[in-house]
């Protein structure tokens, strides 16, 4: 297919506006996550032959492939990638408006969106809740958890009123961030790990120890590599990357298991089977807090920004 490198951006916008449909971006939302025509053409209730002329009809309307067809299915392509994040925006977005039609016609309150990291559930929210519900009953919330990268992108959707995630390094224009609770990597074994009766660790008494490594763009990582990396060593990880709480309980049972987490994780955590090592480390990590569209925020929004500010602030 021709490249669309030289096209002017104006052009493309116009022919998406003038010919793309609801459902092509439906089908590239679910190509994207069923990576096969005949499941995406099911979950969009249409059929094989007609998702295949659509995804056609689409690839030809933006001069690039979106899927490259291989026996075991289909593999996104890059711009396959982004049109599919933006698709499910779209159709993120669009939910949000029915809902909030039918909440209108209806002359039912608007629930307010939140998005929230898992460590943001547990250490901001979930404190928050019980006076908050009584302070405000007539409060109608919808909760949903995600990554950060989700999260900013709902917000800047419109699929969430605000989120609560790590202080992002820039702002996007528009948006205000509010910390609300300070936070700081630590470590963490299963209580049968010869390190969980010390009263005192260095990061090098751990180096024999298999370390479960969060991913590398985690906050909490990068403040492990940081220390790790002055005292000229790196960990010895652990085969099994994972962040279930459910898997963790089993894996640091084993007497050599150890991982980072950040401290506002750890009242998540069953402290029957898992202790803080008293290890000595200075590794901030950013703080936790909120994330919002002033201009956006309604005053249902604004009653629940109040109430976080003042319930971190202690009053």
């Amino acid at each position: 297919m021709p490249s669309t490198a030289s096209a002017p951006s104006p052009a493309l916008h116009e022919r998406l506006l003038a010919r793309l449909r609801l459902r092509h971006l439906r089908l590239v939302d679910a190509l994207a996550t069923h990576s096969n025509l005949r499941r995406a053409a099911e979950a969009t209730h249409m059929s094989q032959p007609a998702a295949t002329q659509m995804l056609r009809e689409l690839e030809a309307l933006l001069e690039m492939p979106l899927f490259e067809r291989h026996a075991r299915g289909m593999r996104i392509t890059d711009a396959g990638r982004l049109l599919a994040a933006h698709a499910r925006m779209a159709i993120d977005s669009l939910r949000i408006a029915t809902e909030d039609l039918c909440a209108l016609a209806a002359q039912a309150a608007r629930p307010v969106r939140i998005g929230a990291l898992d460590a943001a559930l547990v250490s901001v929210l979930q404190p928050a809740m019980p006076r908050l519900l009584a302070q405000h009953p007539q409060l109608r919330l919808v909760i949903e958890d995600g990554t950060g990268e989700r999260l900013g992108a709902g917000l800047r959707g419109g699929a969430f009123d605000l989120v609560l995630l790590r202080q992002p390094a820039r702002l996007e224009p528009g948006h205000r961030f509010i910390p609300l609770r300070s936070d700081r990597m630590v470590v963490i074994a299963g209580i049968s790990h010869p390190a969980a009766k010390r009263r005192r660790l260095r990061l090098r008494d751990l180096a024999d120890s298999r370390w479960i490594l969060p991913p590398p763009h985690f906050a909490v990582r990068q403040a492990l590599d940081a220390a790790w990396a002055q005292e000229k060593m790196v960990p010895r990880e652990h085969p099994v990357q994972t962040l279930s709480p459910h898997l963790l309980r089993t894996l640091l049972a084993q007497p050599d298991v150890v991982m980072p987490v950040p401290h506002t994780s750890l009242d998540r955590l069953d402290r029957r089977e898992v202790v803080q090592l008293p290890l000595q480390l200075d590794a901030p990590i950013e703080p936790l807090g909120l994330l919002y569209r002033p201009d956006d925020a309604g005053a249902a929004v604004q009653l629940l920004i109040d109430f976080l500010i003042e319930q971190a602030q202690g009053t």
